[in-house]
């Protein structure tokens, strides 16, 4: 990892970052935002630190086994009017999928289930899930930071208004596990 800050965040329910903290899950499963400028979700930074969201987020919408992290995200979120910021996420690979088959799948490498798939599938049919392969990193030195109101709003990406340090930012996964995880998933996305 070159960078030693970065200005650009993508928002994520932060009961899937807790997962990705974890290690446990490796792609994102994306179709947009309500209010992007196409309307569809675009990849539009290849490193981004994530940022933590509540709104829409559902249990329901996880595995059994996943349903605990929104306790666990409850607890760690930032005080109100601020958005704490600990992962720092790199696209390693980007394909979009409507095949249902191929998204189940991929379930070893994500929380979802099979009912917030086949939604995420339905609701504007003509577009495909944009799957995010993603290593991500865990800062050394979370921060919390103040919400703008730019950062509002149902959109994937927020420019922040001041950029997060990355220096000392480790690796969630070392990077042999990551490799072996990525071969497993690779041959997945058809």
């Amino acid at each position: 990892m070159q960078m030693t800050a970065c200005g650009t965040a993508l928002k994520e329910w932060a009961t899937v970052l807790e997962a990705i903290g974890r290690g446990e899950q490796l792609v994102l499963i994306r179709k947009g935002g309500l209010i992007e400028p196409s309307a569809a979700f675009e990849l539009i930074a290849s490193s981004f630190v994530f940022y933590p969201t509540f709104e829409h987020q559902a249990v329901q919408y996880l595995r059994e086994p996943y349903q605990g992290s929104f306790e666990e995200a409850v607890r760690r979120r930032a005080p109100d009017g601020q958005v704490r910021f600990d992962l720092l996420g790199q696209a390693v690979r980007t394909t979009t999928c409507a095949d249902p088959a191929i998204v189940r799948r991929l379930a070893p490498f994500h929380v979802y289930n099979e009912t917030f798939l086949t939604q995420r599938l339905k609701w504007q049919p003509d577009q495909p899930l944009v799957i995010v392969v993603v290593r991500a990193f865990r800062l050394a030195e979370p921060c919390a930071v103040p919400v703008q109101p730019q950062y509002a709003g149902c959109k994937s990406w927020v420019q922040l208004e001041a950029p997060v340090s990355l220096a000392g930012a480790v690796p969630i996964l070392e990077e042999t596990a990551f490799d072996r995880r990525l071969r497993e998933l690779t041959p997945l996305l058809g």
